[in-house]
């Protein structure tokens, strides 16, 4: 039995319906090889990520969780990866065989607050490189090791932001590293590396696509219909109710994308309806419920991911307040013309469509069928109709 848990990534019992995509990525993953688990936000990524690691651990593998979140500098990458390190059953042998490296890291943080000199100096530059340095030298290769890092563009997106003259030049560098890293000689240290912001759409974006191209990306996508139909069932037997075979159809007809995440939430406002408010087990308490949905803040971060666009947030912003007007969306003659409106420059609104259509498909918002764009999700075009359009 599972429990309903929105938003946040699941753990043990509550893991469910990517058993195939685990045996798949862990042999994968055993044979030598780095992985970007390449999906749009809420597929589950971290979920998959955390379950790959308890595996890991459980077959003897020294493992690490970075999630790098709330993290917007270099100086606050060094000092989680060794607050998470210190957490480590087996951080104790490794401090016993590189005391000296260690005690240097962890000084250099504690007694000042700060592990580089001055920005933009020489020093700044050859402390942060000794330091890095230091940090990859620190691990055992010798070791099978996982490490999954979470959030990866959030940091990366952060350098440009606080630093528009050197960001892309901090993001590079630390992408070199972490490449630098993977290729040391003989390493038994392998990577796991997802985000909720693309980070294939950042290395694009920025023409930084060189630094991660020895890392194998691994698409995870939504539901198949009989999973999605195998998850309302256990998520009703969870909370007691039935659903019949018509409702638990009308629902996924409703969500069309069969993300585990649409659906987990699409049924919590349902049962919310029935339990609390004692409406019926029908259609039209499924209707009350999208409706709900679409007008309450669960699908916000839709929205406010649009920020890490950079200039192109606010073109994004209209192409998707267009196509929300239209289900079945529009040819891509029609779009660049569109967005020449807004530009007024042929050439610059075709390359700037070509950014944003392999953008906002990399990222889950549109699809391309039959030479046209539309959303890829019923339930985010109506949550953008209500939003922007109404």
């Amino acid at each position: 039995m599972i429990n309903n848990i929105t938003g946040s990534p699941v753990e043990g019992n509550n893991f469910f319906g990517r058993e195939k995509e685990l045996e798949y990525v862990w042999k994968h993953i055993q044979k030598g090889n780095s992985i970007i688990l390449s999906a749009p936000r809420r597929v589950g990524k971290s979920s998959l990520a955390k379950k790959i690691i308890t595996q890991a651990h459980a077959a003897g593998w020294n493992t690490l969780e970075i999630n790098l979140e709330e993290i917007k500098s270099e100086e606050g990458f060094l000092k989680v990866f060794i607050k998470e390190l210190q957490k480590q059953d087996w951080w104790e042998k490794a401090k016993s065989t590189s005391s000296d490296l260690i005690e240097s890291l962890l000084s250099g943080i504690k007694l000042s607050g700060e592990v580089f000199g001055v920005k933009g100096s020489f020093e700044y530059q050859k402390e942060k490189e000794d330091s890095y340095d230091n940090l990859k030298k620190l691990l055992n290769h010798g070791e099978e090791t996982l490490i999954m890092v979470d959030e990866l563009t959030v940091l990366l997106n952060s350098f440009i932001e606080s630093d528009p003259v050197n960001g892309k030049k901090n993001a590079e560098f630390f992408l070199n590293w972490l490449r630098s890293f993977r290729q040391v000689s003989g390493t038994k240290i392998h990577w796991i590396f997802c985000s909720s912001i693309g980070i294939d759409n950042f290395t694009s974006q920025h023409n930084l696509s060189h630094t991660f191209n020895d890392v194998d990306p691994y698409s995870i996508g939504a539901f198949k219909r009989e999973k999605a139909k195998e998850l309302l069932f256990e998520l009703a037997k969870s909370d007691q109710i039935v659903l019949s075979e018509e409702i638990i159809d009308y629902k996924l007809d409703k969500l069309g994308w069969l993300l585990p995440y649409f659906i987990q939430i699409l049924f919590f406002k349902f049962y919310h309806l029935v339990q609390v408010e004692d409406k019926e087990i029908t259609n039209e308490t499924v209707d009350e419920a999208y409706n709900l949905l679409i007008s309450e803040k669960h699908l916000n971060t839709w929205e406010e991911r649009l920020q890490e666009y950079n200039e192109l947030e606010n073109y994004a912003r209209e192409l998707l307040k267009r196509l929300s007007n239209n289900k079945q969306g529009e040819s891509r003659s029609v779009l660049v013309s569109f967005l020449n409106t807004k530009i007024n420059d042929p050439e610059k609104a075709d390359s700037t469509l070509s950014k944003l259509l392999y953008m906002l498909q990399n990222d889950g918002y549109l699809i391309e069928e039959e030479l046209k764009y539309s959303f890829r999700s019923p339930l985010l075009r109506d949550f953008w109709y209500n939003r922007f359009s109404k």
